[in-house]
């Protein structure tokens, strides 16, 4: 008996809508109220300004974690318990990222928070690539009677595989250089959704509706 990925990729969007919810709910509006004068409400905005743009980093993550979700089920033809309780570890890290949010926008420049922003990252693609990995390995991958389509399915799966390992280890040298470097471990952020903005045919949409037209 398969089973499907329907609810798992229904169950997924819930949860990734709340912890985006929740992150916009920390960011901390200024005093509106007619006491405050333009020099508070400038100060007020300019201390939002590091949670802002750390709020702004992690909801790209946080999207780019949803796409890379997205297309890794659409390209599975099935599904199993192990996987799922994979599927459940991943959002489990993925659910930190708002409080790791909050340290970073709080305190930009202190190590700690910077390597403790660095873990929670690590552990969410570290929980990704296990899966992906798992997928590939345990053949969930779908496997058409065309083979030129399961060829470009596997290559697809493999290319997407060696990207989320690439994050896996840039979000891994993040946490001792934040401690070296701030700057640094910023830099190592930023690879992940470099390598993800790389066209390669990983967000192929007809290769996707093909498979879900074969499932249907």
């Amino acid at each position: 008996m398969k089973i499907g990925t329907t609810r798992v990729e229904t169950f997924s969007d819930g949860v990734i809508a709340i912890i985006i919810t929740i992150m916009v709910l920390s960011l901390k509006l200024p005093d509106f109220t007619k006491e405050a004068t333009h020099w508070s409400t400038k100060q007020s905005l300019e201390q939002m300004l590091p949670y802002f743009a750390t709020y702004s980093f992690s909801f790209m993550m946080v999207g780019i974690f949803w796409i890379n979700h997205h297309h890794m089920f659409h390209l599975l033809e099935k599904t199993n318990e192990a996987l799922l309780l994979q599927n459940l570890f991943f959002l489990f890290w993925m659910s930190l990222i708002p409080i790791a949010t909050a340290f970073i926008g709080s305190n930009p420049l202190i190590s700690e928070s910077v390597a403790f922003y660095g873990f929670i990252m690590l552990m969410t693609t570290s929980a990704f690539t296990i899966m992906r990995a798992y997928s590939i390995r345990k053949g969930l991958v779908h496997k058409d009677e065309d083979k030129k389509i399961t060829s470009k399915i596997y290559s697809v799966s493999f290319r997407a595989r060696t990207k989320s390992y690439t994050g896996t280890i840039a979000y891994l040298c993040s946490v001792p250089l934040a401690f070296v470097n701030v700057y640094l471990a910023f830099v190592c952020f930023i690879i992940p959704p470099v390598l993800f903005f790389i066209p390669d045919g990983i967000d192929d949409e007809v290769l996707a509706e093909k498979i879900a037209d074969k499932n249907a």
